[in-house]
This record gives structure tokens, sequence and C-alpha cells, in this order.
């Protein structure tokens, strides 16, 4: 009878212990236990599905839940056998460039990783790697190691390595999306990206926001979009940092209401300060049709040395009505990874005529590369020098998509092209930006003698602004081209119906 009670003590003092060590592995464990889960952050969380695309409004964690779940699955031994048929040791993070990568693992990383008695245990423990004094990397107890990449990096060093899973913080530059998805192929592995849509690349687009009729791309890929309103509550119910008041001064801090809808609401919108804002790849990338007959071929060129660190070579072939009123961008070819000079490029160039049977009207080259015009004229191509100039070809360039005069194929070549004129900057760095498609384009329409007497657009550049931000003048500009589209349509529901028109006619005769 006197022993129940001093039993009953014990067992308390090793619950209360246990609960101690229970805390204080909690406590260590901050990836798992530190911080509550969004809905949203808790389904990317567990998502097994092999794509996984997170676009969601600015500081709601979402970078910080996917560093979260990189180390879960580095950790966790207990998950991989149901993740992948191998043992897992190298996954990919990938930031912007390596400042961001310093700031963001003093900043978030470093309150996510173990701590305390958990920095050295055998399952979650792990260390540094740097090199040079640069951080490379973290290498887990577990086996894993999570390398650091960045977007500026060379495309060679991003080669050559089976990675297990891919995490990638802000949205991913296209041209680097074939190379580093085939990291991936050997291991089956998974792909990650959460970002705010601040580049607004088309393919991304595509893949969240496809409009009805249009391509999805990523299909079956787990896909949400986020917004400060979907963070108000943690999943237990118990309410967020996220009030109706906080997210009205978020709001009342943004200077336009496309500010608004990508910072709070998540939404993709199209990268501002480009250098073709006119270009809208909803509008503007069409369906594949033959080109008339009896509608001019123009050619335009530009030279790069190619392989894995130089610019790629380009060429592109405009089909254009003979008003000179409508303008169709039907083939075109870039050298992406591989190592070009003028006579392969000039090879490509015959290759892509006689396939297509061409006779183009005139070929415009790259006058800045002399060696490209002997090559070319020792094999039977004539060319002549292209007009260079990048304000008068960009004004050009802008007016006939304001217009709607000219449209670009939706090809898996070509979309190349609407990828570039979708994410040229204005101030960017010519040597670093990836142009050479869009200057091929540039070269073969610049010279064309386009006939704008029916555009109400300007010939000139400019910005697609919020409807209250119009100048007067704009304001009648873009009533003017309503009221011009609108007769239009009663003629063509969209500019390709004209084109099936005249090739049905072509057929019957």
């Amino acid at each position: 009878m006197t022993s129940t009670p001093f039993k009953n003590l014990e067992e308390q003092k090793l619950e209360a212990l246990m609960q101690l060590q229970l805390e204080e592995t909690k406590e260590n464990l901050p990836h798992l236990y530190a911080f509550k889960w969004y809905e949203w952050a808790w389904e990317f969380f567990t998502s097994t599905n092999k794509f996984n695309l997170l676009c969601a409004a600015n500081q709601v964690s979402k970078s910080s839940t996917q560093i979260r779940k990189c180390i879960h699955w580095a950790t966790e031994k207990a998950l991989w056998a149901s993740l992948w048929s191998t043992r897992p040791n190298c996954f990919w993070y990938m930031y912007p460039s390596s400042k961001v990568l310093e700031a963001e693992f003093e900043t978030k990383w470093k309150s996510f990783l173990p701590k305390g008695a958990m920095k050295d245990d055998a399952k979650y423990g792990w260390k540094e790697m740097r090199k040079k004094g640069e951080l490379e990397g973290i290498r887990f107890n577990s086996g894993v190691i999570v390398y650091f990449k960045n977007y500026a990096q060379k495309v060679i060093d991003l080669q050559t390595a089976s990675v297990y899973a891919m995490f990638c913080d802000e949205e991913m530059p296209l041209h680097l999306y074939d190379e580093l998805i085939f990291r991936l192929v050997a291991t089956d592995g998974y792909f990650h990206m959460v970002f705010t849509a601040t580049i607004g690349q088309d393919f991304w687009r595509r893949a969240l926001e496809p409009k009805a009729k249009e391509k999805e791309e990523l299909i079956g890929a787990w896909k949400r979009q986020v917004s400060l309103y979907d963070s108000m509550k943690y999943v237990d119910g118990t309410p967020s940092q996220w009030t109706e008041a906080r997210i009205s001064q978020v709001k009342s801090s943004c200077k336009t209401h496309t500010e608004v809808l990508r910072r709070v609401f998540g939404k993709f919108i199209m990268l501002l300060g480009r250098k073709y804002p006119n270009f809208d790849a909803t509008k503007h990338m069409k369906k594949p049709h033959p080109v008339p007959e009896g509608w001019h071929v123009y050619v335009g060129q530009d030279s790069g040395s190619g392989g894995e660190d130089g610019h790629p070579a380009a060429l592109c072939y405009v089909a254009v009505r003979p008003d000179y009123k409508m303008g169709r961008v039907f083939a075109g070819w870039r050298g992406d990874g591989i190592t070009t000079d003028s006579s392969y490029v000039v090879k490509k160039h015959i290759e892509i005529k006689e396939q297509k049977k061409l006779k183009p009207i005139v070929q415009y080259y790259d006058w800045a590369s002399k060696e490209f015009f002997i090559v070319a004229s020792g094999m039977g191509e004539t060319f002549i020098p292209a007009e260079k100039g990048h304000e008068i070809g960009e004004k050009i360039i802008n007016t006939l998509f304001a217009n709607d005069m000219m449209a670009i194929y939706e090809t898996e070549e070509l979309s190349k092209l609407g990828s570039e004129l979708s994410t040229l900057k204005k101030d960017e760095n010519p040597k670093k930006a990836k142009n050479n498609f869009a200057d091929a384009f540039r070269y073969a329409v610049t010279k064309i003698p386009w006939d704008f007497s029916d555009c109400t657009g300007l010939m000139e550049p400019f910005e697609k602004v919020e409807e209250d931000k119009l100048s007067p003048y704009q304001q009648q500009i873009k009533e003017r081209r309503e009221m011009m589209n609108e007769g239009e349509e009663e003629k063509w529901e969209d500019p390709d119906d004209e084109m099936e028109f005249w090739n049905e006619l072509a057929g019957e005769g």
C-alpha cells in the first residue's frame, strides 16, 4: 500500500524528464518545430510531386518553407526509400547570386539548421563547406551534401552532377532550365522553385496562369499561388501576424496596382523596364500556319562563338504580307550550347532554306562579323549589312507589336525568341544579356519597308501602365486603338484567320 505513491512519484519524474528532453529536442530542431505552418506551406513541405512551383507574395516565408524542406529531406532517412530507388547524396540549392546566398545563410539557414546537441548528432549533424572563404555547401552527417549554386554561374559549372533534389529560390532564368532539369534525370529527382514573379518569363506564366485554349506547361506539377490573405492563419487555426490592417499597410506601400498584384496577391506580372514592352506572349505567340504564297521572306543573322560560355549564333526568318502591314516570324534557330563558326551558321541557314523551300527577298547579317560575309559569299549566299542601331530597331519592333502587325509562331525553337523578347531589360549589360535571337529578329525587320499608315500605336516603345496613370495623350491613343480593334473583329476574329483564308484560297487554286 505504501509503495504506490512512491512508484507514482518516480513515474512522474520520468515523464517530466522525457518531456524536458522532448522540448529540448524540438528546440534544437527548428526546421521542424520552431515555427507554425501555414496550410499552403505544409502542402509544399509534404509534397512528393516531381515538380513543385510556389509563386507567392513577398515576406510570407516561402523561402523559409523551402529551406525547411531541404533540411528535412537531407536528414530524415526514413523518407528516402519512398522518394528514391538509390541512397541520395547530392542536393542543389539555387540562388540568384553568391551575394544573395551569404545573406540568406546568415539570416535564414542558421535559424533552421539543427543546433545544440543536434548540431553534431549522427542523424541531424552538419558542417559548413567553404572554399577560399566562400560558402560552397552543407555536409550533413546523414551522407547528403547540399551544394549551393547560383543563376549567375557559367553553364559549364552547372554540369556533370547527378542531383537527387533541386531547390530554386526566385525565378529561374529560362535559358538554364534544360541544363538544370537534366541534372535530375539519372536520379529521377525532384524539382522545387519558390518565387515572386519579378522577371515574368512566359514559360513560368503558362505553367501557373495559362489562359483559355493556351498550352499549359508542366501539367501535373504541384502548383500554388499564395497571397498574403492565404497566410492570415496557421494550420491549427490560430491567427498569424498577417492581419487585415497589416496587409492594407503593405498595399498602401506599393506604388502601382501592378505591384499590389505581384507582392500582395502573388500574381504573375510581366517584367517592368523591358526593352520590348509591347510584346505580349499571350497575344503575339501564335499557332503555326503555312505561310501564304506571295508573302515576302526576310532573314536576319546574328553572329556568336557559341559554346558553353559564348553567345549563341542565331537566324530569324520573317514572312511579310505583300502590303507590308503584317508579318510573321515563322522559322528560326539559336545555337545553344554548341560551338559555331561562320561556316557552321551558313550551312545551318542553307539547310533551313532548302527544308522550307525559301527564296528570301533580302538576307541581313551582323556586319561586325566580316568573316561571316566572306564565308557566306564563298558559299553562294548573298547577305547585306543589317541596320544595327538599337533605337530605331527597338522602336520598329515595339510599334509592330503595339499594332498587332507582328506575331511569332509558337514552336519549340521560336519559344526561345519569345522568352528573350519577354525578359530583355533596357539597362541590361549586352555582354551578359541573352539577346542573340532578339538581335537576329531586329536585324531582319528593321529595314523592311513597313506600311504604318493605319497604325494608331506610337512609333515609340512605351510601358503598359494602369489606366489611372495614363497621360491624356496615351488615353486617347488607347481609345483609338480599341476602336480600330473593334472594327477589325467584325472582319477577322484573329489575324491568323486571315492567313487560313488565304491558304485555303491557294489550295483551291
